[in-house]
């Protein structure tokens, strides 16, 4: 049977095969210099479009004769967001570098795993992280074998404005001798000409490695190329909502050592012409303040966001009305949440917001689904309601498969892959010239990702030839629109059953009581089977540690019975717990709910646990 493959609504664009940096930066820009690009939200400091570019190639400059970096070298950023984030990956790119990116909130140990898988020379940091990079570093054998060598390889990102051209200057910050800054970079000159990645180069070079969330296992090391950016970044462009480079700005919340924040955040805004406000981290009430302070329009967010949204009291304080589009990746998004904000910040719906969410994984550079803004003229007969939860549809130069079965992971020809029916559940398969070149020396994790198998990128002489497979469990409706109901892994088995937790969690965030929730499967010898067990967040916090919260426990318990079927009842249990497990990117990190599950049941069966726990009930 030939496979049942799914194509965008929405043409091909050209393919193009050019460095990243030549993408973003043409040689006859639409856009005028002086445009505003990136702003620092709590000051206001502000590099303009052409700023962004001197100081690209300056820091480009002092990367190759400072610190001697090589084409094909790899340089690390382990920093918040910052407006220092477009200058440092701009002029990485432009001096030929490689770039990895690191979760601020690494200890040195997980630090040092990612600086030597990825192979980097050069680790730019800031103050307040600088003490994990020092630590890290000793720890090599560079600074075992040298204190001197190691602080060689940090560059020290400024705290302070001073660097920004036209900004008010300050007493300036007290120098750490031995560390060269990012301003000592800027003043040594700058390259005439960025580095060249054309036509198969773009296609085989990597540019960006970001690693995967790692859920389950160690992190993975992703590799990005040129032209996997640039063909998502305009595919993109073609379904994201309309910008205006005068009226819109996009505020920059999420971080940009993500895939999701780097390549939507810092690269998309810059190619559209729109201004980005660039938070450090997320926090509720300065999210709330920058939004009338800047006129915000547009807001890329994680489901974690909109759960605050829907609570904290700030949302009341400010005036949100500029905001018209939320669009929310990363995690799922539950029909319910959305209405939930909606209600809170236009409870008039006037002026009209938008909350749509799209879908895509690290691998995929990230984004290969989007969900329009509804009613449009494409879909003129589909409200907005109706499609609550959807990612929407296939962005274009992409194909999808949905597999019901390929023979755990076995298959070697399409003979042997089945694909789901209309309407039936499969996992989802993406291939195009936008999904990543392979993990980066992994060749086990590189032939269990593709179909057909291959255990090293090299073996790919045609980007976008494989399937990449997803472990992503999905839908397609009528209209072709996408849904992801759970994760493959993440499915509990319940005697015969599928449960998705994903689906229960968003059952349980809305009970009024539940401000956050994570599901997994805990196992019963007694019942053989996988039982659903809840871990649930208080809306109000100061019953955690009282009586209050065993009651909440069983009343949520009693109050899904009311919401699902018999196999979806939380039969291992519901309890209370200060806070979910997450990825900076909102993903429930599911492992350690199911090692706290160990700890707690310590070899109980959770099955007799929960009779035991009827019986204290009724006494």
């Amino acid at each position: 049977m030939a496979p049942r493959i799914y194509r965008s609504p929405l043409p091909d664009k050209p393919i193009v095969q050019r460095s990243i940096f030549r993408h973003q930066f043409p040689k006859a820009s639409k856009y005028p210099s002086e445009f505003p690009a990136y702003i620092d939200a709590q000051t206001g400091a502000t590099l303009n479009r052409g700023h962004i570019k001197d100081l690209a190639l300056s820091f480009a400059y002092g990367l190759r004769n400072e610190k001697h970096a090589k084409r094909g070298d790899t340089i690390m950023m382990f920093s918040p967001n910052s407006i220092c984030w477009p200058v440092v990956v701009f002029g990485a790119v432009a001096a030929g570098l490689r770039c990895t990116f690191a979760n601020t909130a690494y200890t040195a140990n997980e630090l040092a795993y990612q600086y030597k898988d990825s192979q980097a020379f050069l680790i730019c940091t800031t103050r307040g992280n600088l003490a994990t990079v020092q630590q890290m570093l000793s720890s090599t054998t560079v600074g075992v074998a040298s204190k001197r060598n190691a602080e060689r390889r940090i560059i020290l990102l400024p705290d302070d404005f001073d660097w920004v051209p036209g900004a008010k200057k300050t007493d300036g910050q007290k120098l750490i001798s031995g560390l060269v800054t990012l301003e000592d970079l800027l003043k040594l000159g700058k390259l005439e000409q960025e580095e060249q990645f054309e036509g198969i180069q773009a296609e085989q070079e990597t540019v960006f490695l970001c690693y995967s969330s790692g859920t389950t296992g160690k992190p993975k090391g992703v590799e990005t190329t040129h032209q996997n950016l640039t063909t998502v970044l305009d595919i993109v462009v073609s379904g994201f909502p309309a910008l205006s480079p005068t009226e819109d700005r996009m505020l920059a919340v999420l971080p940009f050592y993500h895939i999701y924040g780097l390549v939507k955040l810092l690269l998309f805004p810059f190619l559209c012409g729109v201004s980005t406000i660039v938070m450090a981290h997320f926090d509720p009430v300065k999210f709330c303040a920058a939004i009338p302070r800047y006129k915000v329009t547009i807001a890329l967010i994680v489901p974690p966001v909109l759960v605050v949204m829907a609570r904290h009291d700030c949302v009341q304080q400010y005036d949100m009305s500029s905001l018209r589009v939320m669009f929310s990746g990363a995690a799922p998004l539950g029909g319910e949440l959305v209405k939930a904000v909606r209600s809170r910040l236009r409870p008039t719906n006037q002026p009209p917001l938008h909350i749509v969410q799209g879908y895509g994984l690290t691998e995929t550079s990230p984004t290969t689904h989007l969900l329009p803004l509804l009613p449009s003229p494409e879909w003129s007969n589909i409200t907005e309601e109706s499609k609550y939860g959807s990612i929407g549809f296939l962005l274009p130069n992409l194909e999808a498969r949905l597999v019901v079965d390929d023979k755990d992971g076995h298959a070697q020809t399409d003979d042997e892959v089945i694909d789901a029916l209309e309407g039936q559940r499969g996992e989802l398969w993406i291939r195009g010239r936008s999904i990543m070149k392979g993990y980066l020396n992994n060749p086990v994790a590189n032939t269990n990702a593709f179909y057909p198998h291959s255990p090293s990128p090299p073996s790919n002489p045609t980007p976008g030839s494989r399937w990449f497979k997803t472990g992503d469990i999905g839908v397609v409706d009528k209209d072709g629109f996408f849904w992801i109901v759970d994760r493959k892994k993440e499915l509990i088995k319940y005697k015969g059953f599928q449960v998705p937790p994903a689906e229960l969690e968003s059952v349980l965030l809305t009970h009024p009581k539940v401000a956050d929730a994570g599901v997994i499967g805990v196992e019963s010898a007694r019942e053989s089977t996988e039982l659903p067990r809840a871990y649930i967040v208080p809306a109000d916090p100061s019953i955690l540690s009282s009586e209050k919260a065993v009651e909440i426990g069983r009343e949520v318990h009693e109050w899904v019975k009311t919401k699902v079927a018999k196999h979806k009842y939380l039969r291992g249990g519901v309890i209370v717990v200060h806070a979910i497990p997450k990825s900076p990117a909102g993903k429930i990190l599911r492992r350690h709910l199911k090692e706290q599950a160990l700890k707690e049941l310590a070899g109980k069966d959770p099955a007799e646990a929960m009779d035991a726990e009827k019986i204290r009930a009724k006494l």
